[in-house]
């Protein structure tokens, strides 16, 4: 019994050798390769950036009451200067379109002042005496709120427009002198903070995962203020100074992407 079940072992493995000869070597699959991954734009971010902002801006000096023989006057003025701050924002994604809003705010010391000399018509009502008026102003912060809107031009770049919302802290001194014999200076101030508008365009590149750089323009206007500067004790006297407060801004920055 037992030769018959040894023989009929080595006839079963005699077979499968047989049949394992008969099908050859043995064909493998590759895994598929993965394609690397597309940089995602879809989230929260965070992030820094510096730059610069000037303007062309008007100041109005109108002296009251009309009629008292001084001359009013419109002056340009430069202003400029070095800005920096931080923004935040959150980005929704539709394949190649992305939709943001960023609110950002700036420390800044952009400013600028202007001067007339002399104030007297050909009246003289100064009596003849050299008269002047000075002011300045000065965005000692601001800060927008707005809403980008772009395209992926690939799948690390993104172009955008933007547009919304801007405030900021505005400051004017004024100072003249209506005839300096008797030193009547037209001494005012005004500091409040002001609402406003801003649009512009960018461009962003995601550098590496996570990370972006951008550049940004930016065309600011925070409407105009006026201080007044009295007639020395005579609050019905002396000049509005009125200033307006329109400002290009260009920036770069880094955002991290959550």
């Amino acid at each position: 019994m037992k030769k018959i079940v040894l023989a009929a072992v080595l006839a079963a493995l005699g077979s499968a050798s047989a049949l394992a000869a008969d099908l050859g070597p043995r064909a493998y699959t590759k895994a598929p390769v993965m394609a690397a991954p597309v940089s995602s734009w879809q989230g929260l971010y965070i992030g820094g950036n510096v730059g610069y902002g000037w303007g062309d801006n008007t100041a109005d000096i109108n002296f009251v009451p009309a009629g008292s023989g001084l001359v009013d006057h419109s002056v340009g003025a430069r202003s400029k200067s070095v800005i920096g701050g931080a923004q935040v924002g959150y980005n929704f994604q539709w394949e190649r379109m992305i939709f943001g809003l960023e609110t950002d705010v700036q420390g800044s010391g952009i400013k600028s002042s202007a001067s007339v000399a002399p104030l007297a018509g050909a009246s003289g009502a100064s009596g003849g005496d050299p008269t002047f008026a000075s002011t300045d102003q000065k965005i000692s912060w601001l800060g927008t709120a707005r809403a980008r809107l772009g395209l992926l031009v690939t799948p690390d770049l993104l172009l955008y427009g933007t547009g919304g919302a801007a405030y900021g802290g505005i400051k004017i001194t004024t100072d003249g002198i209506i005839s300096p014999v008797n030193l009547d200076h037209l001494l005012g101030s005004l500091d409040k903070t002001k609402l406003g508008w801003t649009a512009g365009a960018g461009a962003e590149w995601m550098f590496t995962r996570g990370w972006s750089a951008k550049v940004e323009y930016l065309y600011l206007d925070l409407g105009s203020a006026t201080a007044f500067g009295p007639q020395g004790a005579k609050t019905d006297l002396g000049a509005n100074y009125t200033w307006s407060f329109k400002e290009n801004i260009v920036r770069a920055g880094v955002n991290y992407h959550f």
